[in-house]
């Protein structure tokens, strides 16, 4: 049986080979899930030979990511803002700037007293869960309208052990009779022809439904914009994930829904989430 250092450097090759840049980090990743231990365990014992059954299953995990299925598919779960996130096909893995938007709430809401707030289209769960363990005194509603998806964030609150959020199937706002100082979400923004371009972890595996909307990627966008001002407080704010070319074309729309749009920029600069304030259309 080969050793764990011979495993390490064929399986790295084996990824090399298939255009994937992050081949070693993959490799230690997929080898320490297995083996239920951490990455630097794979070196101190990198003598040590592997069981045969052990090699059967990683190889079959190697090869679901030679075929370009994302790494957290194949593990099952990510890291999210210190929450262990489980993810199918049947939701979108949680990006990195959809964590900067958690941090960006939390630093700007962290002394106001946040008692709802609403993660429409929720996926996974990751943001509305991220702002319940925060915002502990918050009551937290999250939606989506695939119950496939809710299934994964339910299974993800009992997962880390968060309490304060409820669950709902719906179509964005359209079954919500509730109001909320904070609505959130990171809806479908891509057009087709920017899904197609995407790398093939994303277009063969991630679901459509959840990244590509009609009208130039804006038609889920703009209908939580008109809609969502009847289901907020008074002074509640909207807060939107969005494509970074799409600013200019939200804040036109938003003008007759929101009395105060403003644009924020993510880490590598690039426009991407909006807040929305003072709604117009709120219920009388």
């Amino acid at each position: 049986m080969p050793s764990l250092v011979e495993i390490l450097k064929q399986s790295e090759h084996f990824l090399k080979g298939k255009g994937i840049v992050t081949a070693k980090l993959d490799v230690e990743l997929l080898l320490s899930h297995l083996l239920g231990c951490n990455r630097l365990s794979l070196y101190l014992h990198s003598r040590n030979n592997m069981e045969g059954h052990l090699l059967s299953q990683f190889q079959h995990l190697l090869s679901r990511r030679g075929n370009r299925e994302p790494l957290q598919y194949i593990i099952g779960e990510v890291d999210f803002y210190g929450l262990s996130i489980s993810v199918d096909r049947n939701v979108l893995i949680p990006r990195h700037e959809t964590e900067e938007l958690v941090c960006m709430i939390i630093s700007r809401f962290e002394n106001r007293p946040i008692e709802s707030i609403l993660d429409l289209g929720t996926g996974s769960g990751a943001i509305g869960l991220a702002l319940a363990k925060h915002f502990t005194g918050a009551n937290v509603l999250a939606v989506d309208a695939n119950q496939d998806a809710l299934s994964v964030t339910q299974k993800n609150a009992m997962r880390n052990g968060i309490t304060n959020i409820r669950f709902m199937v719906s179509d964005w706002l359209e079954s919500i009779d509730e109001t909320f100082y904070l609505i959130i979400s990171n809806p479908p923004y891509l057009t087709d022809e920017e899904f197609e371009n995407t790398q093939d972890e994303i277009k063969n595996f991630e679901p459509k439904f959840a990244l590509v909307s009609k009208n130039n990627g804006l038609a889920d966008i703009f209908k939580i914009i008109g809609t969502a001002g009847r289901s907020l407080v008074k002074d509640g704010i909207l807060v939107l994930e969005t494509g970074s070319s799409q600013h200019e074309s939200i804040a036109s729309f938003a003008k007759n829904y929101f009395g105060k749009f403003e644009s924020m920029g993510d880490l590598s600069g690039k426009d991407r989430f909006v807040f929305l304030q003072n709604p117009r259309n709120l219920i009388s």
